[in-house]
């Protein structure tokens, strides 16, 4: 098996994060994105089914926490269980978030849904890609979906990596701001606010790098990480989770705080040794007793909170998510893994990861 021996393409990757961050954010950004004007009339109170996979999930998990806080009924599946799925019909808007737009399955979901259905994807996906290569417009002036474009016509350098950074960090800062938007009851933010929110972006981003710089544990030799989580921070958990498993960086087991206390709590016991990353919004009456308890029996234990930050739900989410990859980025570190060249099997890759056919 190749080895890796190299890290400074992932260190370009998150040093030109605030770059491409900002490079996205202008004031037209909310217009390009259809979704803001239509999220307050069309999802609102209808039944909304969400699909993506890998990095796109945490955007999907994000996008779900707005459309919860908008009182609307909401359900993140991967696209193969939608084929399988018996309610399909109890949902009337189908939204699918892909950084590429073309993944295996996609197009043939939105498709096949007879609702409302949106793709949530980056620029570089266009619509003559879908009318040219595979017919999925039965005419110009009927698509059958909505494209809603996360990209500005900046973003030129396309970003070399195998996990999503910009394609997930992006479209997530869109819906944050369009909650800020609707909270304010505002048609537009200005330019003025988008500085405010840039200000704050860069704010968060160094908070997160000095947390995490903070860390004094080398992964190296981790084989084994474990999360405790909760409903509240589904979006950042999971992106931790997607970022070390498809980089094949180490194994990732999500306990939720609950059920840590019914019985999940074996698998740290019977690993001691291996860190644990408790992610925190608040400290809850179930936080102020778990915690204490774990730091007291094991050694590695880690806290990764937005107590720093104002109680702004959206604000607080995008933060810890911030703080995940810059975790992912040290632990790549100290393994001396190249996130951009992660290693695979070669044969499995060549046949399944451009698989196309049925789902």
């Amino acid at each position: 098996m190749i080895k890796h021996t190299h890290t400074e393409p992932t260190t370009i990757n998150f040093a030109k994060l605030e770059e491409r961050l900002f490079q996205i954010n202008d004031p037209k950004l909310l217009t390009n994105f259809a979704f803001s004007r239509q999220a307050s009339y069309v999802f609102r109170n209808v039944p909304t089914l969400l699909v993506a996979t890998g990095g796109s999930k945490a955007t999907a998990y994000y996008l779900k926490m707005f459309l919860e806080s908008r009182e609307t009924l909401c359900e993140v599946i991967e696209p193969r269980d939608y084929f399988y799925k018996r309610n399909i019909k109890q949902f009337k808007n189908l939204i699918v978030i892909s950084s590429s737009g073309q993944s295996n399955g996609m197009l043939e979901i939105l498709r096949s849904f007879p609702g409302s259905s949106y793709l949530i994807t980056s620029e570089y996906v266009r619509e003559e890609d879908y009318t040219h290569t595979a017919g999925y417009f039965e005419n110009e002036e009927a698509p059958l979906f909505d494209i809603l474009y996360w990209g500005n016509g900046k973003y030129k350098e396309r970003e070399k990596s195998f996990i999503s950074i910009i394609p997930t960090l992006a479209p997530m800062l869109m819906i944050l701001e369009l909650s800020i938007l609707e909270d304010e009851k505002k048609e537009a933010l200005s330019s003025e606010d988008l500085r405010k929110i840039n200000n704050k972006l860069k704010q968060l981003l160094e908070k997160s790098r000095k947390r995490v710089n903070k860390i004094n544990f080398n992964f190296k030799d981790t084989n084994l990480i474990q999360i405790l989580s909760g409903y509240d921070t589904t979006c950042s958990s999971s992106i931790l989770e997607s970022n070390m498993v498809e980089t094949g960086t180490t194994s990732v087991v999500i306990h939720d705080k609950g059920s840590y206390c019914h019985g999940r709590s074996n698998l740290i016991f019977q690993n001691p040794e291996s860190p644990i990353i408790y992610l925190a919004h608040q400290m809850k009456n179930l936080d102020n007793e778990l915690l204490p308890l774990l730091i007291q029996e094991y050694p590695h234990i880690f806290l990764l909170h937005t107590l720093d930050e104002d109680t702004n739900p959206f604000w607080k989410e995008y933060y810890l998510t911030l703080q995940m990859y810059f975790l992912s980025k040290k632990i790549a570190d100290d393994k001396n893994i190249d996130f951009t060249m992660p290693e695979y099997n070669p044969q499995l890759v060549k046949k399944l990861y451009r698989y196309k056919g049925e789902m």
